[in-house]
């Protein structure tokens, strides 16, 4: 994951509700596990490792927000640990169809929660964040982003 797209995802945290984090936790794995598979292509070992944890810390993440009260989560936790043993085999066996069979389950939960998010209406979780402004810049054709009133007082102070 690039540097441009990290800070994307963290920008989106910020002013994200529940289901958009869930959403945006959904398209993380999927991004690690491509840059994975990516580095698998090349024979890189040690990077489709390390791409290959962070998508499993994405699933754990997911793993840890169920709510087991709920009779769903149970079928999601299901899913997730499936999609998890999968990445797990995909370091020990180094075959790609692995990364093919985590993603089918990632994508579908993806699609569905993208769903969900247009029905979802609810504040963001995290309060008291910057917000971002987009923009057209002079002389070229590209959008630019900046913070609105970044010198105001957040709730703390260095």
């Amino acid at each position: 994951m690039t540097e441009e797209q990290k800070q994307a995802y963290t920008r989106r945290i910020t002013q994200a509700n529940k289901t958009q984090l869930v959403t945006i936790l959904y398209e993380m794995t999927s991004d690690y596990m491509k840059d994975a598979a990516a580095a698998a292509a090349k024979g890189d070992g040690p990077e489709t490792d390390r791409q290959i944890q962070l998508a499993q810390g994405c699933v754990d993440q997911l793993i840890h927000g169920l709510d087991m009260r709920i009779e769903i989560s149970n079928n999601l936790l299901q899913l997730y640990l499936y999609a998890k043993q999968e990445l797990i085999k995909a370091v020990t066996d180094h075959d790609p169809k692995h990364f093919d069979n985590a993603g089918i389950v990632i994508n579908g939960l993806h699609e569905t929660y993208l769903k969900l998010e247009q029905m979802d209406s609810s504040e963001p979780v995290m309060e008291n964040t910057q917000s971002v402004v987009a923009g057209m810049t002079y002389g070229q054709n590209g959008l630019n982003e900046a913070l609105a009133n970044p010198d105001a007082n957040r709730g703390f102070k260095a």
